[in-house]
């Protein structure tokens, strides 16, 4: 405790030391405090590879209903671009309940949801009546009981599978032609199949009962330089297709096919059309 000489002529010695390093001490954490504050990253920069979503967790109130609540956030919406904010979506969700005895699904009575999908950042204007308005809305048929905003990563690219899944189909492809497997190639073309090029288009049929017949069958098949194109739900293979027959001769074409996914997830080959390779 200090005396009252102390208080009266300042610190002296190792106190007047203390004192010293303790203010400095004191300075440094402001300084880092106002600096952390400065670099604290917002919501947008933290996320800035992803898409931020906000899901808030309703329950509807006695007196409201998911007609009214569906509404509010409609409202919500048109607030947004009224303000000229286009970026941001609104999704309205409602709780699907299983029941456990006959396994059917049904709707939940009471609880919604909202997804706000790349809400816009910094604070909105309460006071706008408009603003108001739709809050009123929301609140007259709902309570919110929670909410979390989440940062989600792009959308899995799943190109580089399909496109090791089309070639490793391709080289089945040539592998059941050179073994005379129909049923193995049949597995992947679709029933619609037809492929063009040469004398005359073939369906899956004519080419099944071209490589079933022994007599047609090549010594080798082999392919080469294939490429692969996704675009949604199709790829697009193309190579060199080189048939070596028993008598020695040899044909090259290029092929291009036509790959389609099904909606069980299957890929089928749907058209080819091949050629001569150019020189």
């Amino acid at each position: 405790m200090l005396t009252g000489a102390q208080r009266a002529h300042g610190l002296k010695g190792s106190n007047r030391t203390m004192f010293k390093e303790f203010m400095i001490g004191l300075g440094a954490m402001a300084a880092a405090g106002s600096a952390m504050a400065q670099t604290a990253p917002t919501a947008d920069a933290l996320c800035a590879k992803g898409e931020i979503v906000t899901v808030r967790f309703n329950e509807l109130t006695p007196a409201g209903s998911f007609d009214g609540f569906n509404a509010a956030a409609v409202a919500n919406q048109k607030y947004y671009r009224d303000k000229g904010i286009t970026r941001n979506v609104q999704l309205v969700g409602r709780a699907m309940v299983r029941d456990a005895a006959t396994g059917t699904w049904s709707f939940s009575d009471k609880r919604v949801s909202t997804a706000h999908v790349n809400p816009p950042s910094g604070r909105a204007d309460t006071n706008d009546p408009a603003w108001k308005a739709f809050v009123a809305q929301f609140d007259a048929n709902s309570t919110v009981t929670a909410q979390q905003m989440f940062c989600y990563t792009p959308a899995i690219d799943e190109t580089a599978t399909i496109v090791a899944e089309i070639k490793k189909f391709e080289q089945v492809w040539a592998d059941t032609a050179a073994a005379g497997n129909a049923a193995g190639l049949g597995a992947l073309l679709d029933d619609s199949y037809i492929s063009y090029g040469k004398a005359k288009p073939e369906t899956k049929a004519d080419l099944l009962a071209s490589t079933a017949d022994p007599k047609k069958r090549p010594a080798s098949v082999k392919i080469s330089d294939v490429t692969v194109k996704v675009d949604g739900g199709y790829a697009f293979a193309q190579g060199v297709w080189t048939e070596t027959a028993k008598d020695g001769k040899v044909t090259v074409l290029s092929f291009f096919d036509v790959w389609k996914q099904n909606r069980d997830g299957a890929w089928k080959a749907m058209v080819s059309q091949v050629g001569p390779v150019s020189p």
